[in-house]
């Protein structure tokens, strides 16, 4: 279980690092409106070609750490909604805010948020939240009170800018859903396609190495644009991290991404590969994605139920995936046939 940072200094060097991570993103300073005409705040914020996000942090009058994002970039002295706010109180606990900071037994901090999104939409707050994120839940225990949160990534991650931007693109999907009125994130089947909002987990309490997780979401999206970039046509689902299809839209090959190489986690994996590959046409290929290749026993057992592995590593804040042409040339040559 998590439990609330509340010390005044140890908040203030977790802003720090917090801003510190972004800092060698910000392309250029915009000056903008934020929130709506008739109640908007005049500001400058910091907006990054290859996040997709601007970003704005400063410490308010009222007592806190104001971290707010939003998507796209902004025309200069334009009136800009926020997407998400990211706050911290200065000290102490606040649970009007959204944003958290949390420690670990092991003395990990991590940033975490309560799904109050806040803002003037209609329908728009935590309950939708509740429904729809997709992602890492723990518990936090904050004062007398235990809270379930959204673990948004570690704070000493090299990865954490790219766990925050996926948070705030998650939080702008789910605002569409109130706009839209439209209860299902899912969509036709023939409208195959990789879907950010569709990575990570519905809220359960199942303890687990929650700096990994906060990875998968990572490494699922760069699998996508890795297998994107070989031609392959991918796609997910509730079932299916991520999927293959051939020309008649029939899924040729399943991948199930792991972040943790333990002998739970590669089991876990491989159960839910085999499971959910009972209720889609066979032949079919099952593909285990780690952070490291198992032992050559683990490998043998895994092959005899039809599971091939592959292993990716970190080149920066990236997951690159070396054996991912070799293994799937088979599959892209009966494609072609």
């Amino acid at each position: 279980m998590l439990k609330i940072i509340q010390d005044e200094q140890a908040i203030r060097r977790c802003q720090r690092q917090f801003v510190k991570s972004f800092r060698p993103f910000a392309d250029e300073r915009i000056p903008v409106y934020l929130g709506h005409p008739g109640a908007s705040v005049k500001a400058r914020v910091s907006w990054s070609g290859r996040l997709g996000i601007w970003f704005l942090s400063r410490k308010t009058e009222e007592g806190r750490y104001w971290n707010a994002f939003g998507t796209g970039r902004p025309k200069p002295d334009a009136t800009i909604p926020i997407t998400c706010e990211i706050n911290f109180p200065v000290q102490g606990v606040d649970r009007r805010m959204g944003g958290a900071l949390a420690r670990e037994s092991d003395g990990r901090a991590f940033v975490v948020h309560r799904g109050k999104l806040g803002g003037s939409r209609k329908g728009v707050g935590k309950s939708l939240f509740a429904d729809h994120y997709r992602g890492v839940w723990d518990i936090m225990e904050e004062g007398d009170a235990e809270t379930p949160v959204a673990v948004i990534g570690a704070l000493q991650s090299p990865r954490l800018v790219r766990q925050v931007t996926q948070f705030i693109r998650k939080v702008d999907r789910i605002k569409e859903i109130a706009l839209t009125r439209s209860p299902q994130m899912e969509m036709p089947f023939y409208q195959i396609e990789f879907r950010e909002a569709l990575v990570g987990e519905r809220y359960c309490d199942i303890e687990r190495d929650k700096g990994a997780e906060c990875d998968h979401g990572l490494v699922v999206g760069d699998l996508s644009e890795s297998l994107k970039r070989q031609g392959f046509r991918v796609g997910n689902d509730d079932f299916h991290d991520l999927f293959l299809t051939n020309d008649r839209k029939e899924i040729t090959t399943v991948f199930q991404v792991r972040t943790l190489g333990s002998p739970a986690s590669l089991h876990s994996g491989a159960t839910r590969l085999l499971l959910n590959s009972l209720r889609l046409p066979q032949p079919l290929r099952l593909v285990l994605v780690l952070p490291e290749k198992p032992d050559p026993a683990v490998e043998e057992k895994l092959k005899k139920l039809r599971i091939d592995t592959i292993a990716y590593e970190w080149k920066g804040d990236q997951a690159c995936f070396p054996g991912l042409k070799p293994l799937l040339a088979p599959v892209q040559q009966a494609d072609s046939a």
